[in-house]
């Protein structure tokens, strides 16, 4: 046999190795390419939602646009209002309550339909009373986080609205 010709097939084999090689390196790589490239399309998926989400998350920490002292200022301020408003509150849901236990018939029970009417008319009273005032109160809150540039102003605006609706 010839020297050249088995020089050759030594060349050749040497070839088919390293394309065998070569082949199963790309199909390595390809493989990883399409196992990044779905991990890719995951991911823009949950960033997608992330950012869709966002505006939501915004408008929640928007009206909080102050530092760590003006909050802990206004702190006092307002807990000194809230104490009030919650008890007007409070009031309204017992006389959402007394207005359920009122009898549907007086004449079968006049004793129980009297006490409930005498409870009505204090959580009324109280209600007149108070409700003016923690109204005030809360409008007195909202001019200062207004004065002192606590919260944003669009989230101010809605506050007062909703402060003039409960008013009326």
């Amino acid at each position: 046999m010839d020297q050249s010709v088995s020089g050759n097939d030594c060349k050749n084999n040497f070839c088919i190795n390293n394309l065998i090689a070569a082949r199963k390196s790309l199909k390595l790589s390809l493989e990883k390419s399409r196992t990044l490239g779905l991990a890719l399309e995951k991911a823009g998926h949950m960033l997608e939602e992330i950012n869709q989400r966002l505006p939501s998350l915004e408008t929640v920490v928007r009206p909080i646009c102050a530092g760590k002292d003006a909050l802990a200022a206004v702190g006092g301020h307002i807990n000194r209002v809230v104490g009030p408003a919650v008890a007007v509150l409070e009031v309204f849901d017992v006389v959402h309550g007394l207005e359920k236990s009122l009898p549907s018939d007086p004449m079968n029970d006049l004793p129980g339909y009297l006490s409930v009417l005498k409870c009505l008319k204090v959580a009324l009273r109280f209600l007149g009373d108070n409700c003016g005032l923690s109204i005030q109160w809360l409008e007195d809150i909202i001019e200062y986080l207004e004065d002192n540039r606590v919260a944003d102003g669009m989230y101010l605006s809605n506050l007062k609205t909703s402060l003039k609706g409960v008013a009326k």
